[in-house]
């Protein structure tokens, strides 16, 4: 059976011994040192020396000052008050002396300006609300989150490997440093507020730990991950991954229809990634409020000839395709319809359909209404 109080003390001074490579965290520890100091002192002038609060304080200032004033009392020249002020001297120096010297690293090491970038970060990071997290700042992480901004979309990563941070502070990224398993770091990045989740680790193992962590914190958040082995498609699936992502397949499938049909590959490659596109590709989600909900878009709005856009199919909430007679079938919460169209009437038709307007229309991106 394994030790279980080994392992989390083996933990806890991991966790020490990374935070103690902080100036920052080397002078809090400084400064609780200081105030425990002073405060034992002041105990000791009331108790011992019979000095009230003021003067207890006034021979701390003194002492620490090294003017050598002293509060008039015959009690300060007892032994016992006489060994403790050279002790508390000595010990109230060295730690004074220790915090000069963290305030300098600290500041020279730019420690100051990461911590409080750090903390707007952290206070940015708590107004989001539907947001997305990508954990891992890879090549695929990087690629996801261009995309994101290009979409204008709301999103953080988090990411444990120092080599990225850089690139994520270059990037103007919202970001947190940390392990994406450990529950605390995705708490940190909002996942209780969160609107979906990417996992793209380096393994599939890490993959699992973070679809199994998300799922357990926010039950309701859309997690696609990706997968290396076709084995470990089933686990994340199990884990709790509403979609499972493989590059090696979705790569293979490219390549091919590049070979075999390549202007299909450039139509479509226009229409979902082209900067400037004369057709955009939406999708569309119907809500219980929704105009047309429980109505067909043949009960006199005809999409494509009224509205300009083609109405290319309906995802229904069980997650079936549907893309023969779809114009006739009654239209229920859940459903998404995928069109096609210019971005004006895209506008139109997603108003038409659902009753709120999308700001994504021609910004590359796929409206969730």
């Amino acid at each position: 059976m394994p030790d279980y109080s080994v392992e989390k003390r083996t933990t806890w001074g991991q966790q020490l011994r990374q935070n103690w490579r902080s100036s920052i965290y080397q002078l809090k520890i400084c400064g609780l040192l200081f105030i425990t100091l002073v405060a034992v002192g002041v105990t000791f002038y009331r108790v011992f020396v019979h000095l009230n609060l003021r003067q207890s304080l006034l021979q701390i200032v003194w002492t620490i000052s090294t003017l050598g004033g002293a509060v008039e009392s015959s009690h300060l020249h007892t032994p016992v008050a006489e060994w403790f002020s050279i002790f508390f001297i000595i010990t109230i120096l060295i730690v004074a002396l220790w915090g000069v010297s963290l305030l300098i690293e600290a500041t020279v090491r730019g420690e100051f300006v990461y911590y409080w970038g750090a903390r707007r970060m952290e206070r940015r990071i708590g107004q989001l609300k539907h947001h997305f997290i990508i954990c891992g700042f890879g090549r695929m992480g990087r690629e996801i989150a261009r995309q994101f901004k290009q979409a204008h979309r709301q999103f953080v990563v988090v990411e444990h490997n120092p080599a990225q941070i850089p690139l994520l502070e270059a990037s103007d990224y919202l970001f947190i440093q940390g392990d994406a398993r450990e529950d605390e770091h995705l708490q940190c990045a909002g996942i209780e507020r969160a609107r979906g989740l990417v996992a793209v680790a380096s393994s599939d193992e890490e993959n699992v730990y973070i679809t199994l962590s998300a799922r357990v914190l926010n039950p309701k958040i859309y997690i696609v991950t990706r997968c290396s082995q076709a084995s470990g498609e089933g686990k994340l699936l199990r884990a709790g991954a509403d979609r499972v992502i493989s590059p090696y397949v979705i790569g293979g499938r490219r390549m091919a229809q590049a070979v075999l049909q390549p202007s299909v590959v450039d139509f479509l490659d226009t229409v979902i990634h082209g900067e400037q596109m004369e057709l955009v590709l939406e999708e569309v989600t119907i809500k219980a409020a929704a105009p047309l909900c429980g109505q067909a878009l043949g009960d006199g709005t005809d999409a494509e000839n009224e509205l300009g856009v083609h109405l290319l199919g309906i995802m229904t909430r069980e997650g079936r395709m549907l893309m023969r007679d779809i114009e006739n079938r009654v239209l229920a919460e859940g459903d998404t319809l995928i069109l096609l169209g210019d971005p004006d009437s895209m506008k139109t038709a997603i108003v038409r359909i659902t009753g709120k307007a999308s700001e994504s229309v021609g910004q590359n991106s796929q409206s969730l209404v």
